[in-house]
């Protein structure tokens, strides 16, 4: 198991001094974030791409190494993570919204980053609302 882990660490290791040391990499890109409110909470899916070598990474030392990331962009919800694996995260947001004669009011929140596209579901319609290239989440309201 140890000659295993050598011998992967060794090519992960090599993968990355023979790269081409020109490319900018990002480790990590976030693609997509499916919001599904629910009253004053939400979970949040954030779906990213990472790049083969990183890939390899948190398939031998786990998904942990992502957190910061995740932090630097959620950094203004209250949320614990669920799940987090290669491709995507779950996040449980707290108080995203505030209820307000009868309706749910969601007040516009920034991300860390641009995102690509983000799909918002609400409790009252069945169909996601999308927006692409946004760095905020938009201001809007919904029923229980």
């Amino acid at each position: 198991m140890k000659s295993l882990i050598f011998v992967l660490f060794t090519v992960l290791l090599l993968t990355a001094i023979l790269s081409d040391g020109k490319q900018e990499r990002q480790t990590l890109h976030i693609s997509s974030l499916i919001i599904n409110f629910d009253k004053t909470d939400a979970t949040f899916t954030v779906n990213y791409n990472m790049d083969n070598l990183p890939k390899m990474y948190i398939l031998l030392l786990g998904s942990k190494s992502l957190e910061p990331k995740i932090r630097s962009v959620f950094s203004n919800f209250d949320y614990e993570i669920v799940k987090m694996d290669q491709d995507k995260a779950t996040l449980r947001v707290k108080n995203v919204s505030r209820l307000d004669k009868g309706y749910y009011l969601h007040d516009s929140r920034k991300f860390g980053e641009t995102i690509d596209t983000v799909y918002i579901y609400t409790t009252d319609s069945p169909r996601a609302k999308e927006y692409s290239m946004i760095n905020s989440t938009p201001p809007f309201f919904y029923r229980s």
